[in-house]
């Protein structure tokens, strides 16, 4: 094994011409996304919502898509890293841009929905566990919203 290189991540805002690198990211990442419908909605979150996108020299490492229904919140509708680049502050990177953000503009709370501990996937405990290094607690579960196989955590940050 060589030594790794090092990386230069650089965070920018999502544009529309990254929706395929995108979407090529969700692909790679099926124990997390494999779900036709579910990838079909995240390339419309892609194409309607705002963003961020982590790159490295031209290559998307993730990104994270948002939703503001109400001015004193913002929700995170999707993020994905690409498998060679979890562990890597990439994650870190997309939240902290979007906590920035929304402080900006005066949202108070963050959201963010995931799969509930009622579900076995260990992906999804990895996921609940970056959420909470991220400053997420738990609020509720909402078993009904996507289906009972997949029970819905919702999961809030205080910006303030």
């Amino acid at each position: 094994m060589g030594m790794e290189r090092e990386i230069s991540m650089m965070v920018r805002k999502l544009r529309r011409d990254d929706v395929d690198a995108c979407e090529a990211i969700v692909r790679a990442l099926p124990d997390w996304f494999g779900i036709e419908d579910g990838i079909a909605e995240a390339r419309e979150y892609l194409e309607t919502q705002e963003g961020f996108v982590v790159e490295d020299e031209n290559r998307l490492l993730g990104f994270l898509t948002c939703d503001s229904e109400f001015p004193e919140s913002i929700e995170i509708t999707w993020m994905a890293v690409a498998p060679d680049a979890h562990r890597r502050g990439v994650g870190r990177m997309l939240v902290e841009t979007l906590v920035r953000t929304a402080r900006v503009r005066g949202c108070d709370l963050m959201l963010v929905k995931t799969l509930a501990e009622a579900h076995p996937s260990p992906e999804y405990a990895t996921t609940r566990e970056f959420y909470r290094a991220m400053g997420f607690r738990r609020l509720t579960v909402l078993p009904e919203l996507w289906d009972p196989a997949n029970p819905c955590l919702l999961m809030v940050r205080p910006l303030a």
